[in-house]
């Protein structure tokens, strides 16, 4: 188990490259942090019906 661990962190290192995140996008992320704490957010499923309900029509 620890190897398979191991060998998806690099591979996670591999595809994801670190990088110092800019001020705009860490605007981004803290906004979105707020707005999902108070709510304002949709789920997915609900999404996923309403892209459905589109297709159909």
């Amino acid at each position: 188990m620890r190897i398979i661990r191991r060998e998806i962190q690099e591979i996670k290192e591999m595809l994801v490259p670190e990088v110092v995140p800019t001020r705009e996008e860490i605007r981004a992320v803290e906004k979105g942090r707020q707005e999902y704490a108070q709510g304002e957010y949709v789920e997915w499923k609900t999404l996923r019906k309403a892209g459905k309900k589109r297709s159909e029509s």
